[in-house]
């Protein structure tokens, strides 16, 4: 029987938890913020640059689950519990992933419909029409960072509750039993002392 993984392998998979979390973050950080003063062609840029980071995170998690995966039907006697746990806590982070990625496609489609829009002439309808695509197009923006920001930072907290349990494996030093208080009154009383003749002064 294999023997069960001690506190280092705990805070490895943790550490594997927290990489995972700040790439999640800086792909947040890197989308293009709402509002911003961006040319249109920049802007579609920095969103298409993004959609790769954020399918490839999404992507190499699916890859790190199969492997596992296939890793236990093979070899069903050394599975590790918590190498399993760690899959479990990364899976969490797949569905606010799969959300970004969906709010980023109706942004790159709000990117058409803007580009379609721009390109027609001027009028107070198509000033109105491309401030309503904007808008919808930050709002999407937005929503992509928060569900970013919300995977990284459930990750984050997954991987400190792994270091708590790991840490919680270590033997804690041992101590001599601290022996019971008795209240003052439980004690004896002191014998009685017999009064001492003072000397006489001669």
């Amino acid at each position: 029987m294999p023997e069960p993984p001690g506190p280092l392998a705990g805070l490895d998979q943790a550490a594997h938890l927290h990489a995972l979390a700040d790439r999640i973050h800086h792909a947040a950080d890197d989308l293009p913020a709402p509002e911003s003063a961006h040319s249109l062609a920049s802007l579609s840029e920095e969103v298409e640059d993004q959609v790769h980071v954020i399918a490839g995170i999404f992507a190499s998690l699916a890859h790190e689950v199969a492997v596992h995966g296939r890793a236990v039907k093979r070899y069903p006697s050394t599975a590790d519990p918590l190498a399993q746990r760690k899959v479990a806590l990364m899976t969490r982070a797949a569905d606010p992933l799969g959300w970004a990625l969906a709010k980023l496609g109706e942004a790159v489609a709000q990117i058409g419909h803007l580009q379609e829009i721009s390109a027609g002439p001027r009028s107070p309808e198509r000033a109105k029409a491309i401030s309503s695509a904007r808008g919808t197009l930050d709002n999407r923006l937005a929503s992509a960072h928060r569900h970013l920001t919300d995977a990284a930072s459930n990750l984050n907290r997954d991987a400190d509750r792994l270091v708590a349990a790991a840490a919680g494996t270590r033997r804690a030093p041992h101590s001599a039993p601290a022996l019971p208080n008795r209240p003052p009154a439980a004690l004896p009383a002191p014998p009685p002392v017999s009064p001492t003749p003072s000397p006489t002064l001669r």
